[in-house]
């Protein structure tokens, strides 16, 4: 597999920290005023396209099905395109995980270029990081499926303050254009009336979850990617008592505890909130939670065994004058010890049914650049470090992995 008019590489990366080129003009600038990607859909087969918008440089298509209701399931080819907007100038390492082939162009310079990505789950990354300019920096990612397996891709970035993230939906701009207008007319007609019976009976998760978040009005009450809720504030808007941001909910929940959540069945509440709005049956809200980590390039989650050493130290990490997770979170039956905040905590024993192991790990690393204003302190340096280095020489992410086997120990 290569890309057309591009040698195949093993890595391509930039070679210094500068500028990167291709900066904007005032006048291009105005024109990504819109959040989130192009994103430009081509089947390889009949070299038929769609095109919609992405929030995130990330997809998931499971093998076998469409990347588009408009396009046969089978090999394709994707497209992002827009900008990276930053307040400040500064510099990153850009990095590509998933299954499939990848071309990704920062400034108008290729910086990553792979016929395949690694199979063990590793990154293609940029050798060094690249600066970015205050304003907009134009970018450009080619993903091309693979030959058999679900296709997935994510784009990354880190630099050394910032452990490695997806790249967030709140600096991503694209401008109009036609082969947009094209795709949100199609969309609007094939709820009513169909194309053709074909594509109406293709359903992509993806597009479904973004479809009803809009049509149910969930962005009324919650913010998301950088954008306030539309409707008037809650009584007693809080970190904790607000409606929950929905930037991350494809990285952060379970889709089995989401789906359930939606459906009505709210037994595991983290904590007290207003009335819950389903709007949906239970087969509805699986696809809406799938179509949320489908958006973040992420396959549905699966139950992790537990590790009975690990849990072991976990269990003494979290308690008295360790780490003392315990005297804000009750630990199932056993009620906090009574911190500051206790009452807003979430009981443990629900942290492991609904969080995705590698939000809990990326939340508990900065918690205040994931949910600003939380209580929740910061345990880990900027070299990923806690004090306690006594316990696997004070790695913070070994420590973690420890906290979560012990979690599901609890009854």
């Amino acid at each position: 597999m290569r890309f057309r008019g591009l040698a195949a590489l093993p890595l391509l990366a930039a070679t210094c920290v500068g500028p990167v080129s291709g900066q904007l003009t005032q006048a291009a600038a105005g024109d990504l005023d819109r959040p989130g990607l192009e994103l430009v859909l081509r089947s390889r087969a009949s070299e038929t396209t769609d095109a919609r918008v992405a929030r995130l440089a990330a997809l998931y298509v499971p093998e076998g099905e469409p990347s588009s209701p408009f396009l046969e399931p089978g090999a394709f080819e994707a497209t992002f395109r827009g900008a990276i907007e930053l307040e400040l100038n500064d510099s990153f390492r850009f990095a590509v995980r998933g299954n499939g082939g990848v071309r990704l162009s920062v400034g108008g310079q290729v910086v990553i270029a792979r016929d395949a990505l690694p199979a063990d789950g590793a990154p293609a990354s940029t050798a060094s990081e690249l600066r970015l300019n205050k304003g907009l920096n134009p970018i450009e990612l080619v993903y091309r499926s693979p030959p058999r397996g679900d296709a997935s891709m994510r784009l990354t970035w880190s630099n050394d303050y910032l452990p490695e993230e997806p790249v967030p939906p709140a600096s991503l701009r694209h401008p109009g254009s036609t082969a947009l207008d094209r795709g949100r007319s199609r969309r609007a007609a094939r709820d009513p009336v169909a194309e053709d019976a074909v594509s109406l009976a293709r359903v992509v998760p993806a597009e479904y979850a973004e479809r009803r978040i809009r049509r149910d009005g969930c962005l009324v009450c919650h913010s998301r990617d950088g954008a306030p809720a539309s409707g008037p504030p809650a009584p007693d808007a809080g970190p904790t008592h607000a409606p929950p941001d929905l930037t991350w909910a494809g990285e952060k929940f379970r889709g089995d505890w989401l789906a359930d959540y939606l459906a009505s069945h709210p037994a595991d509440l983290p904590r007290p909130h207003p009335e819950v709005r389903a709007t949906a049956s239970p087969d509805e809200t699986d696809l809406f939670a799938v179509g949320l980590h489908h958006q973040h390039g992420l396959a549905a989650s699966v139950p992790e065994p537990v590790d009975a050493e690990l849990a072991a130290v976990g269990s003494d990490l979290i308690r008295g004058d360790r780490l003392g997770c315990h005297a804000c979170h009750a630990l199932g039956d056993e009620p906090a010890l009574g911190g500051e905040g206790a009452e807003e905590a979430i009981n443990f024993d629900l942290v492991r049914r609904r969080l995705r192991r590698p939000f809990f790990d990326w939340f508990l690393r900065d918690p205040q650049r994931i949910l600003p204003g939380t209580k929740m302190p910061q345990f880990v340096d900027e070299d990923g470090y806690t004090g306690l280095y006594d316990v696997f020489d004070g790695e913070a992410a070994r420590q973690f992995e420890a906290i979560w086997h012990y979690l599901d120990t609890i009854d």
